[in-house]
């Protein structure tokens, strides 16, 4: 299943906003630990946690980010896998490209040429 490092850190949730108070309002909730990092590896020693902590110099909401570092253990993949399964149509691919290209220009003369939007009128 998922795993979490040890918590070190104070609870991240409910601060008054702009401050280091927990909920003064009329709720007076309880602090928490709502802001986790879960991580999860098939093996148990792919993943060491380096660093696992929170920012408490960031007040501009209720709760405080955390952040961890990890030092993760690559395998290599495997590359005989054939991508998308030996079905890649080139022409396909190409003529995708050549719509999405003729679309975009179409839509880029569009808005060069309207006097009106949602936002003003053009007058």
């Amino acid at each position: 299943g998922f795993r979490e490092a040890s918590i070190q850190f104070p609870p991240t949730y409910k601060f008054d906003v702009g401050c280091d108070i927990y909920d003064s309002g009329r709720k007076q909730r309880i602090p928490s630990f709502t802001d986790r990092i879960l991580y999860k590896s098939r093996e148990k020693d792919d993943i060491h946690v380096v660093n696992y902590d929170c920012c408490s110099t960031i007040k501009a909401s209720d709760h405080r980010p955390v952040y961890g570092s990890f030092q993760v253990k690559l395998r290599p993949g495997r590359d005989n896998i054939p991508l998308g399964a030996g079905h890649f149509n080139r022409q396909l691919y190409l003529e995708g490209i050549k719509r999405r290209s003729a679309k975009e220009l179409w839509q880029g003369q569009t808005l060069r040429d309207a006097k009106n939007s949602l936002v003003c009128t053009v007058s």
